[in-house]
């Protein structure tokens, strides 16, 4: 693992993509999800290095402040490129990019992992071979993925991650990346109005319906037969939000509703309402309503 010219083969998505090529291995309190076509990684990482590696798929990774990295990449036109940079940064690696990464300093890092069929799925308008298309920035100044890592970051510490949550997420940075790292101009289409009062029915009956299940980007796009990405945008107009944020308002108003009946455990109203367990329950229950579950019910 110490020759830096070694080049470790990429494994799919699913199999722990940030493993490739890091040495020492990750931090004991590291987060992993893998997921059929995407998977992210968070950490508060320490002084390591990805040795020479490539991926098959679409690496996006952010490190925040105060983050000293060193890049090594293969440019377009196929020389070495080489830049380092502190504070809050992002790079972006198409498949088949050789790249070699030191963190010179503990920081907080984000990666995600996404498969061209990801962005075939979830995001519209994107091109057939978009991972293609996309140019290799590494070492960048991006606010918009600083800010989507930030979140991502705090949902990951808590130990709640949502595939509502990350599946927003993900299709957020991909429609980025092909609007603003692609090597081809493309003209999206702009969706004005919000989604419409009988797409908005649709979707805000379907969640309520299904408030006690893990609903997903995907589900709600189907609902409202639009992409994932556009939904995201769409919902947004209309509702004042975003799908995620407002599925978890309602589950805490239902949550807050169940409270005062007192033959139920928060344990059973945590599952009526769609949360993996009472943890989560209690973490975002105080997050939006200012304080727990059982300090509510006590002053019922």
């Amino acid at each position: 693992m110490s020759n830096s010219n070694r080049n470790i083969e990429a494994s799919p998505i699913g199999q722990q993509q940030f493993l490739i090529g890091l040495t020492p291995g990750p931090p004991e309190d590291y987060v992993s999800q893998d997921y059929s076509d995407y998977s992210l990684y968070a950490a508060e990482q320490h002084r390591s290095v990805w040795e020479r590696h490539t991926h098959d798929c679409t690496q996006i990774t952010i490190a925040m402040n105060p983050a000293q990295v060193r890049g090594e990449w293969q440019g377009e036109s196929g020389h070495i490129e080489r830049r380092e940079m502190n504070g809050d940064m992002a790079w972006i690696v198409p498949p088949g990019v050789e790249h070699v990464i030191h963190f010179d300093r503990p920081a907080t890092l984000i990666h995600l992992y996404l498969s061209g069929s990801f962005f075939s799925k979830m995001v519209e308008d994107a091109p057939d071979s978009v991972e293609a298309l996309l140019i290799p920035s590494v070492l960048v100044r991006d606010p918009f993925l600083v800010e989507l890592a930030k979140s991502l970051h705090r949902e990951s510490r808590e130990g709640h991650l949502t595939e509502l949550f990350t599946q927003s997420v993900a299709t957020l940075t991909a429609t980025h990346l092909v609007r603003s790292y692609s090597n081809r101009s493309r003209a999206f289409h702009s969706y004005r109005g919000g989604m419409g009062p009988s797409r908005e029915r649709r979707v805000l009956s379907y969640i309520a319906e299904h408030l006690n299940e893990s609903i997903t980007l995907e589900e709600l796009a189907k609902v409202a037969e639009i992409s994932p990405n556009y939904l995201i945008a769409l919902f947004r107009q209309s509702v004042g939000m975003t799908p995620h944020k407002y599925v978890v308002l309602k589950r805490v108003e239902q949550a807050r509703m169940l409270l005062g009946h007192r033959d139920l455990t928060l344990l059973e109203i945590a599952h009526r309402c769609g949360f993996q367990d009472q943890s989560q329950f209690t973490t975002v229950f105080r997050r939006y309503a200012g304080i727990t579950p059982g300090q509510l019910r006590r002053s019922l």
